[in-house]
C-alpha cells in the first residue's frame, strides 16, 4: 500500500492567513466538518522529512503575505513543540487569527509556549487566561518588579518562532496587524516594511536551546491569568470565530493552485546569533554583528529604522571608509519613523555620517521602515531584531541570523533596493538632495517637538 505524502505546495496551498477585511462576517461562513479539519490536520502531518544532514534551506519572507502563510504553515505542520518569543503581541483581529491557530494546535497535543515582553503584551487578559486553560503556557519577560527596577530598560527585543527543533522563522516582525499589512483596516495604524526569514535545518535546534534556557530563567515569569468564566466564555468565543474564518479560509484554498510561497534555497551555512540571556555581555550580538562588518571588503547595504550610532559603530565605520568599503544606510526619515527619540538621536549625526563616506538615505513612507538586515559583500546576508541603535547594542536583547549565501544576498539586496524608489538621498548639509530645508513636508509642530527632544538627546542617547 503507497500512502500518499502532501508536498510542501500542496500545504501552502492550504494556507490563506490574512485577513483583508477589519469587520468579518462570521454569518456567511460555515465551520468545516470534524472529518475535514482531520483530512487538513492528516495532509500537514504528513509532510516530508528533510533527511538527516541535509544542507539548510532559507526562505526570504519580504511580503506581508508570506510572512503570514508561513507562520501558519509552520503551526499546522507542528507534531511536538511550538516555540514562540516576541517583544509586542497585540490584540487585534490578526493578532487573535494566530492565537486561535496556537490554541488548536494545544489541543492537539502540541506543547505550546508563548514568550512575550511584558511591556508590550496587548493579549486582552481573559483571552491569556482562555488560552492557559486550555494547555498554552505564557511567560512574560521582566515584569515589573520593585526589586529589579533596572529591568524596566532592558527588553526582550527578540522576534523568534520554532518548530519541533527543526523550522527556525526570524526577522523583525512582532505579532500585530501593522506587520502584516492590516494596519489601516484593524488598528487605525499604517503598515511596517519589514522583512523576516525562515529557516529548515541545525540551527533551529540553536534557537530551540536558546529560547528554553531564557524560558526557564528568572527573567521570565510564568503567566496564571484567571478570569471570571464568563468572561473566560466570551473569549473561548471571541477565538472560536477567528478559527471558525481560518477554518474556512482553508478549505477555500484547497482548490487554489497559486503557490504561495517560493521554494526555499539551499545555503552554505547559517548562524543563529543572539545576547546571553538576560545580560548584555561583550561576546553578544552587537560584537558578533561588528566583526561581520569589519570583515567586509567591498560593501555593506544596511536597513535599520533607527539609527543612533554609538562610538563602537562610529568606528566600524570609520574602519569600512578607510578599507574603500561602500557603505549604504537607508533609515528612516521624520515623516516615515513612528518614534521620535530614536529620530531625535540620529538627526545630530546625519552630516557626520555623509562626510565619514556613508550613502544615507531616508525612507519616504508611506509605511514606516522596520527592516533589520543587511548584506555584506554580495554573498552574506544579515537579518534579525537588531537596530543600529545604542539600545539594541547595550539594553534589549536581540537576535540575528548571518546567513551564507550569494543566491539570499542577491534576493534581498534587489528587495532592498526597490526600497529607495521611496527614498531619498541625503547631502552633505543634512538635508535630502534637492531640497532646501532639512525636512519637506513635515508639520511645525512635529518640528518644534523633535527639537525638543533634542535639547534632551545629548543626556539620554545611550538608551534611544
Amino acid at each position: 500500500m503507497i500512502r500518499h505524502r502532501a508536498s510542501s505546495g500542496e500545504v501552502r496551498r492550504m494556507l490563506a492567513l490574512i485577513p483583508r477585511e477589519s469587520v468579518i462576517d462570521w454569518s456567511s461562513m460555515r465551520r468545516p466538518t470534524h472529518l475535514c479539519r482531520l483530512v487538513l490536520l492528516v495532509l500537514v502531518l504528513c509532510l516530508p522529512a528533510r533527511l538527516a544532514g541535509a544542507a539548510e534551506q532559507v526562505r526570504l519572507l519580504e511580503s506581508e503575505r508570506e510572512a503570514a502563510v508561513a507562520r501558519a504553515e509552520m503551526v499546522l505542520g507542528a507534531r511536538q513543540e511550538i516555540l514562540a518569543a516576541y517583544f509586542i503581541i497585540g490584540k487585534d483581529p490578526f493578532t487573535l487569527t494566530a492565537l486561535a491557530l496556537l490554541r488548536d494546535a494545544a489541543r492537539r497535543g502540541v506543547r505550546v509556549k508563548l514568550l512575550v515582553d511584558d511591556q508590550w503584551n496587548k493579549i486582552p487578559k481573559a483571552v491569556e487566561a482562555h488560552l492557559i486553560q486550555e494547555g498554552v503556557e505564557i511567560g512574560t519577560y521582566h515584569p515589573f518588579q520593585i526589586g529589579n527596577l533596572h529591568w524596566t530598560w532592558r527588553r526582550m527585543h527578540d522576534k523568534l518562532f520554532v518548530v519541533d527543533g527543526e523550522v527556525l522563522l526570524a526577522g523583525g516582525r512582532n505579532i500585530e496587524s501593522a506587520y502584516f499589512g492590516l494596519g489601516p483596516t484593524q488598528s487605525g495604524r499604517r503598515n511596517y516594511l519589514d522583512c523576516d526569514v525562515q529557516v529548515r535545518g541545525a540551527v533551529a535546534a540553536e534557537a530551540r536551546t536558546y529560547f528554553l534556557s531564557l524560558w526557564a530563567s528568572h527573567h521570565v515569569e510564568k503567566q496564571r491569568t484567571r478570569r471570571g468564566p464568563a468572561a473566560e466564555t466570551r473569549a473561548a468565543q471571541l477565538l472560536d470565530g477567528f478559527q471558525d474564518w481560518i477554518d474556512a479560509r482553508i478549505g477555500q484554498e484547497l482548490a487554489s493552485s497559486a503557490p504561495l510561497l517560493a521554494e526555499p534555497i539551499p545555503v552554505e551555512g547559517v548562524r543563529f546569533i543572539h545576547d546571553a540571556v538576560g545580560h548584555k555581555r561583550s561576546g553578544g550580538v552587537a560584537r558578533e554583528l561588528f566583526l561581520l562588518m569589519d570583515a567586509a571588503r567591498e560593501s555593506l547595504i544596511i536597513e535599520s529604522p533607527y539609527l543612533v550610532p554609538s562610538d563602537a559603530l562610529r568606528e566600524v565605520l570609520r574602519r569600512a571608509q578607510a578599507r574603500g568599503v561602500h557603505v549604504r544606510i537607508l533609515t528612516n526619515s521624520l515623516s516615515a519613523t513612528d518614534n521620535l527619540w530614536p529620530q531625535a538621536g540620529y538627526v545630530g549625526h546625519k552630516k557626520w555620517l555623509v562626510a565619514t563616506g556613508v550613502e544615507l538615505w531616508e525612507y519616504r513612507g508611506p509605511e514606516c521602515l522596520h527592516t533589520k538586515a543587511a548584506v555584506i559583500d554580495g554573498k552574506q546576508a544579515v537579518i534579525g531584531s537588531y537596530n543600529l541603535d545604542t539600545l539594541s547594542e547595550r539594553l534589549n536583547s536581540e537576535i540575528v541570523l548571518a546567513i551564507d549565501s550569494p543566491a539570499v544576498a542577491e534576493r534581498l539586496r534587489r528587495s532592498m533596493d526597490t526600497h529607495l524608489e521611496r527614498a531619498w538621498r541625503i547631502d552633505a548639509r543634512g538635508y535630502p538632495e534637492g531640497f532646501d530645508e532639512p525636512y519637506p513636508g513635515i508639520t511645525g509642530w512635529k518640528r518644534f517637538k523633535l527639537r525638543l527632544l533634542r535639547l534632551l538627546a545629548p543626556f539620554i542617547e545611550g538608551m534611544l
